[in-house]
């Protein structure tokens, strides 16, 4: 009896082990939470700034961000998706996952960038989401890459969440090959992702002084837009 229920318990284990060894072959790499522990500096007239910076790899977006240096939130956040144009379009959830928080959408329409505030009470097409608004600083399409830069206010803190000035935080993103029904509305459907994935960000190296950021995003509202 007690060889027989020494075999049972081994090969239990053995059945759970490869299980858990099949599973993680199917998760796809993107859903590693990985680091954003770069920084990009640019300058805009006299101004200048640094983000944090992700990406995953060259055919993933790159993400960055830069938060003023406050003791809490809500405060207004920089957002800057950097796409190839095989994507249709590119979302950035500020909560980590894609229910409960303010999700930011991008993708191209002709040589701009349209941007969607959204948010999902469960996994079918993100509704309308008033509770976030932007502005938009840039938005641009080449042949190689589409972008858009954006100022949002009300996706620092949300109901049921926030983000943290000290702690890490938790960001994901979302991405489809496929186009969005009407590019020029910010209220257009979409197909549902073909990729996704999440990363950290240390506040540290997101956060800039409150003159950097002010003064920032003043130079690039000035600056000339595409017509």
């Amino acid at each position: 009896m007690i060889g027989g229920g020494l075999h049972v318990y081994i090969t239990l284990v053995a059945l759970l082990l490869s299980r858990a060894y099949v599973h993680a072959l199917a998760v796809p790499a993107d859903l590693e939470t990985r680091e954003a522990g770069s920084k990009y500096c640019t300058t805009s007239g006299s101004a200048s700034i640094c983000f944090a910076e992700f990406s995953s790899s060259p055919s993933n977006p790159t993400f960055r961000l830069a938060v003023p240096d406050k003791s809490a939130a809500p405060f207004d956040t920089l957002l800057q998706i950097i796409a190839p144009v095989s994507l249709g379009w590119a979302g950035f959830a500020w909560g980590g996952g894609m229910i409960g928080d303010p999700l930011t959408l991008g993708w191209p329409n002709g040589n701009k960038v349209t941007v969607s505030s959204r948010w999902a009470t469960d996994r079918t097409v993100p509704a309308a989401y008033r509770g976030a608004t932007y502005t938009t600083l840039s938005s641009s399409k080449n042949a190689t890459h589409w972008s858009l830069e954006v100022v949002c206010s009300g996706c620092s803190s949300w109901s049921g969440g926030k983000l943290s000035t000290t702690d890490i935080n938790t960001f994901a993103w979302a991405v489809s090959k496929n186009a969005v029904s009407q590019p020029a509305s910010n209220a257009s459907s979409f197909s549902i992702h073909t990729n996704v994935g999440m990363f950290t960000v240390d506040p540290g190296v997101a956060k800039v002084s409150q003159s950097s950021f002010d003064q920032y995003v003043a130079a690039q509202k000035a600056a000339p837009k595409l017509a």
